[in-house]
């Protein structure tokens, strides 16, 4: 391999281009990727309100795509302005390939995007290299976002993890003391006049609530009706519940949440959770997570989980619940976030720290 021959552009939409991303995508996470499809890569690359995913590429010299990244498009509203930004997502690269100065190039050529597409910053979900590296220069742009689990079924979870017979009995002592950290119910019935209803779709009550909702933090992607529609659009069986909080005939929060199979566990995932600046939001969470709860029960779900800013009013509403972050030892995987500004020429984006963010698994978006 020479690597002064590896060249790197943008992919087409032909279908070679795509059909050897998406092998290359299968290859490195398996074939039920939220990638995996065609579908999968329309929804993802074509359908997003905020505009279509530029991908770089890397190309091998016989022109066969090696590598690529993902700059996916979306509108974040960051110190009381709407901005376009962006996620870096989705670096791949064939094993043979990595380490070579086609990486160099594939990183450069995403930076060129950032700035031909006049996006002032992006965030993306990094590796724990990166994570290092960035730590270890001090910078305010990087964090660990903590995944917040709840058992729900001890005895199911413990046949699903811990399959030894010592092990199994070591987790129910174990359990025996964790329970009245884990083991917080959110009362069934909500507070007089919170009432859950559960929807099959968005609609402009969504709008609605986001425009009272869109200042309540620093820094977040916008979570209006185009968003919501298109980030939890059923797209290879992926099966979303979305829940409502009202008082009277006001939206005081909502949440949506899945049923997966999660390396081997049966888990209830609350992909997004937002509440409205109420004197009776803490009632509404509770209430929400409660009515989430139960679903997840009735489908026998082992676990519930959730990934949420830790400085935010809805981490605080999902702790007094019952949820926890896992030992280091035993948590399946750190989400490690960091933001990269690129304009800095907007004042109002220089002191912009990692902490200003909301951050949920709709900002993940592989769930």
């Amino acid at each position: 391999m020479k690597p002064n021959r590896i060249t790197v552009e943008y992919a087409g939409r032909s279908k070679h281009d795509i059909d050897q991303i998406l092998g290359l995508n299968r290859l490195e996470y398996g074939p039920k990727d939220i990638i995996a499809t065609r579908a999968d890569f329309a929804w993802r690359c074509d359908e997003n309100p905020a505009g279509p995913t530029v991908i770089t590429v890397m190309r091998d010299p016989r022109g066969d795509i090696v590598g690529y990244i993902f700059l996916v498009p979306i509108k974040a509203r960051i110190r009381g302005a709407d901005r376009l930004a962006a996620m870096g997502t989705n670096l791949v690269i064939r094993s043979d390939y990595r380490n070579t100065v086609g990486y160099v190039k594939l990183i450069r050529q995403f930076e060129r995007s950032l700035r031909e597409n006049s996006i002032p910053l992006h965030y993306s979900f990094i590796s724990e290299e990166f994570y290092r590296q960035l730590r270890g220069r001090g910078t305010q742009t990087v964090c660990t976002i903590p995944l917040l689990i709840k058992p729900l079924n001890l005895k199911a979870l413990i046949e699903d993890y811990f399959p030894g017979k010592w092990q199994r009995l070591m987790i129910r002592q174990a359990g025996r003391m964790i329970s009245p950290f884990f083991f917080t119910k959110p009362s069934l019935h909500c507070a007089d006049e919170i009432v859950v209803r559960t929807t099959d779709s968005f609609d402009s009550r969504f709008d609605e609530f986001w425009g009272w909702t869109k200042d309540k933090y620093s820094a977040m992607v916008i979570r209006d009706l185009a968003f919501l529609s298109w980030r939890f659009a059923p797209v290879s069986g992926r099966n979303y519940h979305i829940l409502a909080a009202y008082r009277r005939d006001q939206m005081l929060g909502y949440m949506v949440i899945r049923c997966a199979t999660v390396r081997g566990i049966k888990t209830g995932l609350i992909l997004d959770l937002l509440l409205l600046d109420h004197p009776r939001q803490m009632e509404a969470g509770m209430c929400l997570i409660s009515q989430a709860e139960a679903f997840f029960r009735t489908r026998e779900m082992s676990l519930a989980a959730a990934l949420m800013s830790p400085q935010v009013v809805e981490y605080r509403i999902l702790f007094k619940s019952g949820y926890r972050c896992l030992a280091p030892a035993i948590s399946p995987r750190p989400f490690r976030l960091a933001f990269f500004l690129h304009d800095k020429a907007q004042e109002s984006l220089k002191s912009l720290t990692i902490g200003d963010w909301f951050i949920t698994f709709a900002d993940y978006e592989s769930h």
